[in-house]
């Protein structure tokens, strides 16, 4: 049975192919003149007319549930013109007055409208089903702003970033759902000024940002300025040394011994013509006032207001310099100064000095703490012996001290021996010794100008001749 079906499938099986292959031939020419009506699925996107009635008249903002405004429909039209037609050949509108609510689905829903632009409306038909695109309501924020102008980056060296401001209005005016405006905290516009040298402008989008320092999404906002023009100021810098003045004096009893300050120098910037010649910042007088003090006055001196006209300083943190104006009791202090402390000045030449004592007393007044650390081999004095011939003379002491603060509270005299003859230089620079001029002879000879004992000193200058007073004593 199988193999007479088989025979009879193989039969004339050219015949039958052909047949087949005229059987669809006939098929498409058919199909092609016959052009039936097909209905095929479309999106385009829809375009919401009268927005403003929302927020004006309702004060509210919208959104597309969902987040996409495109919508999709049905259009019935003959297959020839399907071939030709694409999205974009329709347009889809949605007239937000028309705004209704679904009490049903509880939701906002808006009328959608779409019409085609390539063919008469006879040719393609749009399902006639109403379509409608569902929106979300939300309460309409607005808020005002002002943009603040910032720098980011690092100048060149030796300059510094001066005024960075925004040309023109800097009020930006915000709109949009409550739940983003009530976020904004700050709005600011960044200029970048990264190894500027010259004044820098740029145009720069406004960032919005909230408390925490995130940037704010501003695709559901509208704001009333889209960009601001920056201008950052690039200026000269320069250090230059701090200066405080005082006025008063201390209380009875004390004494003004310094003033310290935590900073000696602050750098400044501003044009090269202004800070150029400036070399220091001078706080007056009056900042510091000592009349009375019988202690340390502690202050912190805002400098600010004493800088130069056209100046700043560079670091903010250099504002304010703490000062501190030492006062200190002046105490008396009662010293023993070995005479090997002392130096004999102005002896005439071929005399020598010699002390009578080994030691001296003295007192030096002065700020309590310096005159505590005062030691003996710091106070050197000097004897002047001009005018002193042989003999013994109670000579006045010149103190040198260190310190200008300290001073000697009385004059100290101290007792010398001068001894020897007058020595006057030969023709060769050679020391003669001139006799007595009462006596006979001219007493030639050399003299030594040794010293009587501890602390003496031998002449080397000096040639009047020597007289004697009544009592004895050489002059």
């Amino acid at each position: 049975m199988l193999r007479k079906i088989g025979k009879k499938l193989v039969n004339n099986l050219g015949l039958k192919l052909l047949a087949a292959f005229s059987a669809i031939v006939l098929w498409v020419v058919v199909v092609n003149i016959d052009d039936p009506l097909k209905n095929m699925r479309y999106t385009t996107s829809v375009n919401f007319e009268n927005r403003d009635y929302v927020e004006n008249q309702m004060g509210k903002y919208f959104e597309v549930s969902g987040g996409s405004n495109t919508i999709s429909f049905y259009v019935s039209a003959q297959r020839s013109i399907h071939e030709k037609l694409s999205n974009s050949d329709f347009v889809a509108s949605a007239d937000m007055e028309k705004l209704e609510y679904d009490e049903q689905t509880k939701t906002w829903r808006v009328p959608v409208i779409v019409t085609q632009t390539k063919y008469n409306s006879d040719k393609v038909m749009i399902a006639s089903k109403q379509l409608y695109m569902e929106v979300v309501l939300e309460d309409l924020g607005t808020s005002q702003k002002m943009i603040a102008a910032e720098a980011r980056g690092t100048v060149a060296d030796g300059c510094a970033l001066g005024e960075v401001s925004i040309v023109g209005s800097n009020l930006l005016k915000i709109s949009g759902p409550s739940s983003v405006v009530s976020q904004i905290n700050r709005a600011e516009a960044v200029i970048n000024v990264d190894g500027m040298s010259k004044d820098v402008t740029d145009n720069v989008i406004p960032v919005l940002y909230d408390a925490d320092g995130n940037v704010i999404d501003t695709t559901k906002l509208e704001l009333s300025i889209s960009s601001v023009t920056i201008t950052a100021q690039i200026l000269s810098t320069k250090e230059v040394s701090l200066e405080f003045l005082t006025r008063g004096t201390a209380a009875e009893g004390y004494m003004v011994t310094g003033i310290e300050y935590d900073l000696a120098t602050v750098r400044i910037k501003g044009e090269p013509a202004v800070i150029n010649p400036i070399n220091k910042i001078t706080i007056p007088e009056e900042v510091l006032e000592l009349t009375g003090a019988e202690e340390d006055i502690v202050t912190t001196v805002d400098i600010t207001p004493y800088l130069p006209e056209g100046t700043s300083l560079v670091s903010d943190s250099d504002a304010k310099i703490e000062v501190t104006v030492r006062v200190e009791p002046i105490v008396t202090r009662t010293f023993h100064i070995p005479v090997t402390n002392l130096t004999v000045t102005d002896l005439r030449m071929g005399y020598s000095a010699e002390f009578e004592e080994r030691v001296i007393t003295v007192d030096v007044s002065g700020p309590k703490s310096m005159v505590e650390k005062l030691t003996t081999d710091q106070i050197r004095g000097t004897v002047s012996a001009s005018g002193r011939g042989r003999g013994s003379h109670q000579l006045k002491v010149d103190f040198a001290l260190e310190e200008e603060y300290y001073s000697v509270v009385e004059q100290v005299t101290v007792p010398v021996t001068i001894s020897g003859e007058d020595r006057r230089p030969d023709t060769d620079g050679n020391g003669v010794t001139t006799g007595n001029p009462n006596e006979s002879g001219t007493g030639e000879g050399s003299t030594s100008g040794e010293t009587g004992g501890s602390g003496g000193t031998s002449g080397t200058e000096g040639d009047e001749d020597v007289g004697e007073t009544e009592n004895g004593e050489e002059i």
